[in-house]
């Protein structure tokens, strides 16, 4: 993030010299028809555009970013004015000659000779001459540099709040990332308990039925778990280690409960090299088997994954006794947060509920 801004403040200098390096090379290509080139007439052009440039330079290095990027609105206007009215009061300014007087011939009326007299001479009687002042620069001169002195302030400023409202946009989608990922990493470790705790509650039920059955449990749980700290913490893993996840928890199933139970995994037999989030599915499948497993009647979990193109479809079907909500619990309000922050409307999820079936349906973007 601190080389985006370096890289920024270095494009928006370069900016800055190359808009300068134009107006100081201007008056180099520029060529009298009638003096040809002179070095005195662009030494005085050049001497003309330093004022600006000083006011250029203290408004972007000093008054910008110290008072008006810190809302300290009236110093800066103040302080700016101040500024201006200095600089172009001390700093040398090219003086433009006065024409020569223009000439008029008028006739003696006595000696009927012309008298050469300059049209643009006053005579004035001694004693009557006002006092004298003069002004730095002409009125029209001085009018003429503060319309170009704002001009060069506003041209500043909007390219400097420009390049500050991308640093700002950059910054804040920063900052939404890392809240993402923060959020997203909160979300994901809220479901590693929540899937170890009915786990446990499993192998514990295991242990006075079966206590065979309860160490291979242990074994199956303890591939689960090596995937679960080796494998879940990175942010997209293979859709064959996801898979081998749901074969090591159907398994886990398989071992408590009888083969009464119908359970089925279906998926296609040559998977392509995709990515995906890890632990999507399985908080769908543990729901299944929470709610939809009966010892008392004809129960069954049917899992299957679907691949077309660029997108994942993934089922899960439950027999339902209609006696508990499979809208509830901690992992499955986590899983469909964490869809939300993943892929925004870029998923489908739909569930549905009909006469002792219930299913859920999961359509997810797939990346390479």
């Amino acid at each position: 993030m601190k080389n985006k801004i370096h890289r920024q403040h270095i494009l928006e200098n370069l900016i800055y010299a190359l808009i300068w390096i134009i107006v100081f090379t201007a008056p180099v290509f520029r060529i009298s028809e009638e003096t040809g080139f002179s070095w005195k007439d662009v030494t005085k052009q050049w001497m003309a555009f330093l004022p600006f440039f000083a006011v250029f330079c203290i408004n972007n290095y000093v008054l910008i970013p110290y008072l008006l990027t810190r809302k300290r609105m009236l110093w800066y206007f103040l302080i700016t004015a101040g500024m201006v009215f200095v600089i172009f009061t001390t700093l040398p300014h090219p003086r433009h000659h006065n024409n020569p007087p223009h000439h008029t011939f008028t006739a003696n009326t006595t000696t009927g000779k012309r008298v050469d007299r300059p049209e643009n001479v006053q005579f004035r009687k001694k004693g009557n001459e006002p006092p004298p002042f003069k002004i730095p620069f002409g009125r029209i001169r001085f009018f003429n540099g503060i319309l170009i002195v704002i001009f060069v302030i506003g041209i500043n400023i909007a390219i400097k709040l420009l390049f500050k409202s991308i640093r700002d946009e950059r910054q804040m989608k920063e900052l939404e990332k890392q809240n993402l990922q923060t959020e997203l990493e909160y979300l994901k470790h809220q479901i590693n308990p929540h899937f170890f705790m009915n786990t446990l509650n499993n192998i514990h039920a295991l242990i006075d039925i079966d206590a065979e059955k309860a160490k291979e449990t242990v074994i199956e749980l303890s591939k689960i778990m090596r995937y679960i700290l080796y494998d879940s913490s990175q942010p997209l893993i293979s859709l064959q280690k996801e898979i081998t996840l749901i074969n090591n928890y159907i398994a886990l199933m398989r071992i408590r409960y009888t083969d009464s139970i119908d359970i089925t995994m279906s998926v296609p037999e040559r998977l392509p090299d995709v990515q995906l989030p890890p632990l999507l599915f399985i908080t769908f499948i543990e729901n299944a088997f929470k709610h939809g497993i009966s010892y008392r009647h004809a129960s069954f979990v049917h899992v299957s994954i679907e691949i077309q193109e660029k997108e994942l479809s993934f089922y899960v079907m439950n027999s339902s006794n209609n006696t508990t909500s499979h809208d509830t619990g901690i992992g499955l309000e986590n899983v469909t947060k964490r869809l939300n922050l993943l892929y925004g409307n870029k998923y489908t999820l739909s569930t549905r509920e009909e006469e002792n079936v219930y299913s859920v349906t999961l359509v997810i973007p797939l990346q390479s």
